[in-house]
């Protein structure tokens, strides 16, 4: 009786939590628009240098970039929820 009473207080108790994406999850988002940025735009996938996760930037041709970034998100206090996804932001083609 004293397990059912503990797993009732348990169930009861608990609520609904949202969790950040574990960090290669997130990365393989993020990725897959970059990625698909790229693929639709083949100037940028023609000239193509790299991709820095970390500034969400795309660098291609002579010093051209094209940043993304996350849309502010106002959130409850001690709510983490997942990030914000990732957004085009703006393409510089200097040089290119």
């Amino acid at each position: 009786m004293k397990k059912i009473g503990m797993v009732l207080v348990f169930f009861f108790c608990s609520g609904t939590a949202m969790a950040a994406l574990p960090p290669q999850y997130q990365n393989a988002n993020d990725l897959d628009v970059m990625v698909a940025y790229i693929k639709a735009h083949p100037e940028v996938a023609a000239r193509l240098k790299s991709i820095d996760l970390k500034s969400y930037t795309i660098h291609f041709g002579e010093g051209g970039s094209v940043i993304f970034g996350r849309k502010k998100r106002v959130k409850p206090f001690g709510w983490v929820g997942p990030a914000a996804p990732l957004e085009f932001k703006k393409r510089t083609c200097v040089g290119s």
